[in-house]
């Protein structure tokens, strides 16, 4: 896995400047400039990891030197002539260890998630919190004792991590399948149109289709994944926690979740991680620029990515024609170069931000049904209370859900 530099973390938490140890101070100017090339460099490591599985030596060694390059061009020092002419807010300022594999044998957690769940986001989490690499199931094995975890959807996804019989603890990571189904939804019209990972939201005439073909062994799928991993982990011993994404990307909670993350990981062999009091730093950090990249709607990405219109003319002009509806006409000016759009007038004028997917009365119903089945099923068991509150949250959003339909 590649190995970065030191990195600059901002946050919110507080107005003072906190160091980790070993590590050096970065301040405003160079922190944000730095943040800036990060964030490019986390976009290109979503488009490397689709790609892993057809050449990943290849891909990691041009990532990783990619990433390296990018890096280095973020760092300046204090002595940056322009750093008090920016009006900056004064934000706390806090940095990480370098990410590298660690210098003595550790044993990964399984960092397991239903597809669609945000494990992308705790991919890079993880990282921050300990310094060392996080690994995906197509490139890491777990007696490798080379990363902190290794991503796995086990078992929604046939495929589990190879040389794992050291590997007995495991971050169980849930999102409602209110918003978990339609994520998934996007990156299978993802896969099927050849376009990256976390780059478009599916449209809305794919997600019906897909959602109505889907569901039932979709939720089916989701509730079995959960069974699986808190079954088999007990979380009285230390083999597993359960967060949830809703609760990591809510600024109230999202320290709070993240500390016990890290808690969950430091008590690993051999495992470090950040000191308590950055960890709301860290947590801003990554938490708070992976929320802000990721998917686009259909429309702009065909409209604003020149590079992949000119490079699938074909593919694009199939898009428009068989998504009309969401995509502007000016779009398909665009790519077919003339003043009429040639395939329909009356296409979408849409903008802004993508509307919330939706479902059915009957599956909304189901969905509550089998969210109950399994919070009623773990109730009798007092060492789940925290997986007791957030499916209790799952379900008062799902009925939510419901009555906002009712009312529409």
């Amino acid at each position: 896995l590649p190995t970065f530099t030191q990195v600059p973390v901002i946050g919110a938490a507080t107005r003072q400047g906190i160091t980790a140890p070993g590590s050096t101070m970065v301040r405003h100017g160079p922190a944000r400039r730095m943040s800036a090339a990060l964030l490019v460099v986390c976009t290109t490591y979503l488009a490397v990891d689709t790609l892993f599985s057809s050449s990943p030596s290849s891909l990691m060694e041009d990532f990783s030197s990619s990433l390296r390059r990018e890096l280095s061009k973020g760092l300046t020092t204090e002595e940056d002539p322009q750093h008090n002419n920016r009006g900056l807010i004064a934000y706390e300022e806090c940095t990480v260890e370098s990410i590298n594999p660690p210098d003595h044998p550790i044993v990964p957690v399984f960092a397991a998630s239903y597809p669609g769940s945000g494990s992308q986001m705790t991919h890079y989490l993880y990282e921050a919190l300990t310094g060392v690499p996080a690994g995906i199931i197509k490139l890491t094995r777990g007696d490798d004792h080379q990363v902190i975890s290794i991503k796995t959807h086990y078992p929604a996804q046939t495929t589990n991590v190879k040389g794992a019989e050291e590997m007995d603890r495991v971050i169980l990571q849930l999102r409602n399948p209110l918003n978990a189904l339609p994520s998934f939804a996007s990156f299978r019209f993802e896969v099927q149109n050849g376009f990256t990972d976390h780059t478009v939201y599916a449209p809305d005439k794919f997600w019906i289709e897909w959602r109505d073909k889907n569901f039932d062994k979709a939720l089916e799928d989701w509730v079995n994944h959960l069974e699986y991993w808190v079954d088999n982990y007990d979380n009285t011993q230390d083999k597993r926690i359960v967060i949830s994404y809703e609760n990591l990307i809510n600024e109230e909670t999202g320290p709070e979740e993240t500390q016990h993350i890290a808690k969950f990981l430091g008590n690993g062999k051999g495992v470090t991680t950040v000191s308590p009091e950055i960890i709301p730093c860290v947590w801003d950090k990554v938490v708070n620029y992976e929320k802000n990249t990721g998917r686009k709607l259909l429309a702009d990405f065909v409209a604003h990515d020149n590079e992949w219109a000119e490079k699938n003319g074909d593919k694009a002009r199939s898009l428009i024609k068989t998504y009309y509806e969401e995509i502007d006409g000016a779009v398909a000016r665009k790519l077919f170069h003339c003043c009429d759009d040639p395939l329909h007038p009356e296409a979408s004028h849409r903008k802004g931000a993508h509307a919330p997917y939706t479902f059915t009365e009957q599956q909304l119903q189901t969905m509550i049904n089998e969210l109950t089945m399994i919070k009623e099923r773990y109730m009798s068991k007092s060492t789940e209370d925290h997986l007791e509150r957030i499916l209790t949250q799952y379900v008062e959003e799902v009925e939510e859900q419901m009555k906002e339909g009712a009312r529409g």
